[in-house]
């Protein structure tokens, strides 16, 4: 007796690409989770209406976004952005004769720079999701005068696409008095690779080799729905970096360690 033939089924392609759209979602929500999971909280998912999702830590909210945009193809790109100060840009292009005071960015990789889908939330009050403020900490090693600050930085949503980025000196351990900040218009998408957003000052801001110092993103008064995002590095992933969150559930800056940190650079002479 002859066998009943047996046919293959073909798999629909839209069923193909929802399966691995569900695990590249799986993956990248449980990274966010794992550092959500290290500031010693269990991480609660929330809803945003912007680009990404809203993951909760005890000491911090976070982004993460499961599908990103299309990312800049090119990054011979170097473009002014509308700001109160105008020596801000964003540059993909590094800057010859500086010194490089701190950087966590992988610059050997113009493609990967930093993690494009993960970042701590830079949110005004009225963003509908709380107010949220970074700051990551560096110590330079030497006297230095800073010229120029970087970091990975993108927008998700509200009214203003801007950020204040800034320069603090250390009060006790925590943000002191500002040295100096620019307010930036026009951040990337947030989820692309690899815009940068970069304060500049010719002039130079003295720092103090060994003390410690902290860059800062922030709204103001005119990006109170704001949501942004500070990306996350992605060339350290053992040893836990130094950020602070402000206000949080404390109402202060509140320092902790997470891995990975905050993706900048310093540069100067």
């Amino acid at each position: 007796m002859s066998r009943p033939k047996m046919f293959a089924k073909k798999m629909p392609a839209k069923k193909m690409f929802s399966k691995k759209f569900l695990i590249s979602t799986t993956v990248m929500l449980a990274s966010a989770w794992s550092i959500a999971g290290a500031q010693n909280a269990s991480a609660v998912k929330g809803n945003v209406k912007g680009n990404g999702t809203i993951v909760w830590g005890k000491h911090a909210a976070m982004t993460v976004v499961t599908e990103a945009p299309a990312s800049i193809a090119s990054r011979a790109i170097t473009k002014t952005i509308p700001s109160t100060n105008s020596s801000d840009t964003k540059t993909n292009t590094p800057d010859s004769g500086l010194v490089k005071i701190f950087s966590n960015l992988a610059s050997e990789y113009p493609n990967g720079e930093f993690w494009c889908c993960t970042g701590y939330n830079i949110m005004g009050p009225s963003s509908g999701v709380g107010e949220q403020w970074m700051a990551a900490a560096f110590t330079p090693y030497a006297n230095r005068n800073v010229t120029k600050i970087t970091v990975a930085a993108g927008f998700s949503q509200g009214t203003v696409n801007g950020v204040v980025l800034g320069l603090k000196d250390d009060n006790n351990g925590i943000p002191g008095k500002w040295l100096k900040s620019w307010t930036i218009y026009g951040l990337p998408r947030f989820g692309t690779c690899c815009a940068l957003v970069t304060g500049s000052d010719t002039a130079g801001i003295p720092i103090t080799g060994g003390q410690q110092y902290w860059v800062i993103l922030k709204t103001d008064a005119n990006q109170l729905d704001t949501v942004d995002a500070w990306n996350v590095d992605d060339t350290d992933q053992v040893y836990p970096r130094k950020i602070a969150v402000f206000p949080g559930a404390h109402n202060a800056w509140y320092v902790f360690r997470a891995t990975p940190g905050l993706a900048f650079s310093i540069e100067g002479n």
